[in-house]
């Protein structure tokens, strides 16, 4: 490889990838570092950085990589700042994962802080003993991440470059995205919108609350592909033919709402929702008349005039 014209003090090389490395991120791997960092932030008790370690794993078919899960990794930080990873931890935490996961590899390791070191090099050159060319995922919990929506994560692959003919472990930044299943995102909903019920509170309202943000943010995204569809026609903004295609390819997706099939299907589900709303109007006044029943029951019993015999139970005894 040829020689770096950088800063010798860097550890990331300023140039391309050209790797042709497909990097898929799941979303329990992102969870579990920011729990990790979370805990290990309010447990500790010195004042100073706080710095995280884990094994990343998952699975690796030609190009494609897919992290699935992650762990925590024990380490030591020597006098000088350097760290030393527990090899047995190491190898006793990727046996057991082994048995569960038996098609998951170590494919690399993460850790917390703005932008690589030597320190990272060398836990590189010892992690190169598992797996000769492992990722790296590092998290700043001190980035403001610009859009909002990004993530304040960065992926380097790791290479060997020649510095003063020396061969050099290095950084390169690498391309990835966040790959949700089906699963995973109920799962990270269910997480991410936990509401604390008060007592006697329903969970009912919680649920037509997420529904309603949905069909909200729903029709954002419509308006706003909407809008862009106008202003490609009047041409204040270029045409991309790409995306257009994926705007036709999901509009086609979209079921057939004018039809005599799907008329009388819809009012087949609304009469059912009716029913039911009337049902529920129904049984709560019969449970209200019930319980006025006995009150007045309570009452009567109270007020039997001497002679009269046995006294009638209420209205509908």
């Amino acid at each position: 490889m040829a020689t770096s014209h950088q800063d010798m003090t860097s550890v990331v090389l300023n140039q391309p990838n050209n790797s042709g490395l497909h990097i898929s991120i799941h979303p329990l791997t992102l969870l579990n570092i920011s729990d990790h960092y979370t805990r290990t932030v309010i447990q500790k008790t010195e004042p100073g950085p706080v710095h995280v370690i884990g094994a990343l794993l998952g699975i690796q078919t030609g190009r494609e990589i897919e992290i699935f899960n992650s762990y925590e990794l024990q380490f030591n930080t020597l006098a000088d700042g350097s760290i030393r990873i527990h090899d047995e931890y190491f190898v006793t935490k990727q046996e057991q994962f082994r048995q569960v996961f038996p098609a998951y590899d170590f494919l690399g390791w993460y850790t917390t802080g703005s932008k690589p070191s030597m320190i990272d090099v060398d836990v590189l050159q010892q992690l190169m003993v598992f797996n000769e060319s492992p990722l790296f995922l590092q998290l700043d919990p001190n980035e403001v991440s610009t859009p909002a929506r990004a993530l304040p994560i960065t992926v380097y692959e790791s290479i060997v470059d020649i510095v003063d003919n020396q061969p050099q472990p290095m950084f390169i930044k690498a391309a990835y995205k966040v790959e949700t299943g089906e699963a995973e995102r109920i799962a990270v909903d269910h997480v991410a919108h936990a509401a604390t019920y008060q007592e006697g509170e329903s969970s009912l309202v919680s649920h037509l609350s997420g529904q309603q943000n949905a069909i909200k943010m729903l029709d954002t995204r419509i308006k706003l592909i909407h809008e862009y569809l106008q202003d490609s026609v009047q041409g204040h903004v270029p045409k991309d033919h790409d995306l257009e295609r994926q705007i036709s390819s999901l509009c086609n997706r979209l079921p057939t709402i004018s039809g005599q099939a799907f008329e009388q299907e819809f009012m087949t589900e609304y009469n059912d929702v009716l029913l039911t709303s009337y049902l529920a109007t129904i049984t709560k006044g019969t449970n209200a008349m019930s319980e006025m029943v006995d009150k007045f029951n309570v009452v009567a019993s109270h007020n039997v005039h001497p002679g009269h015999g046995r006294m009638r139970r209420g209205m509908m005894g």
